[in-house]
């Protein structure tokens, strides 16, 4: 009987405004840079015009950005609230995507930000998670593990959504502008649920 409360108690979660603007905020806006990423090889190689046989090395730099962005995404968590912490983060990640989409045939240029943008990405990561813990109180496990099959989402809407373009005939660029889009539309699910934490103080207050 107390295993069914637990349940209960568990999938109220899914009863919860904050549950559902952060599961959008993670697949939303973390889509964004999987458009980008998706993408990575062409963009690398018709646009920057590096050899095929460098992509493997940048596809390093991209993961020596993501470990330097994890570290970096747990100090401003710590430092400020992880809501503020997340939306700043969508709002670098839409800049960085948008300066990739104009400067992609500058060879420098192009390392410089494709470390930037995986630093962002992963950043975001520690912000959103913690957002979900707070928000889930009575159901943490439950909560962590929904902002992972939200990352996941995020990965398949971003790699769909990047490719529309090039179907249709755009260059290889094309992705990362829509990852843009998607990463400011994260940044705008952001402002509501500070707008509704404004309402409800406590749900997204650290434990």
């Amino acid at each position: 009987m107390q295993q069914a409360g637990n349940w209960q108690s568990e999938l109220a979660l899914f009863k919860r405004l904050e549950t559902w603007l952060i599961i959008l905020l993670t697949a939303i806006g973390t889509g964004g840079m999987f458009c980008w990423v998706s993408y990575i090889a062409p963009l690398m190689t018709e646009v920057s015009h590096f050899p095929a046989s460098y992509v493997p090395y940048i596809m390093m730099l991209v993961g020596l950005g993501m470990f330097v962005g994890n570290v970096v995404g747990g100090k401003l968590a710590d430092r400020f609230s992880p809501l503020t912490a997340a939306t700043t983060l969508l709002l670098a990640m839409s800049g960085t995507l948008l300066a990739i989409y104009f400067t992609s045939s500058n060879q420098l240029l192009s390392l410089g930000l494709t470390f930037l943008a995986g630093s962002f990405a992963l950043a975001l990561a520690a912000p959103i998670q913690i957002l979900m813990i707070h928000s889930s109180k009575g159901a943490e496990m439950l909560g962590a593990s929904i902002t992972q099959a939200a990352f996941n989402i995020g990965n398949a809407l971003g790699a769909f959504l990047g490719g529309l373009p090039l179907a249709a005939g755009y260059g290889y660029t094309s992705p990362a502008l829509v990852g843009v889009g998607l990463a400011l539309v994260g940044a705008g699910v952001a402002c509501v649920l500070a707008w509704v934490s404004r309402q409800q103080p406590l749900v997204l207050a650290p434990q």
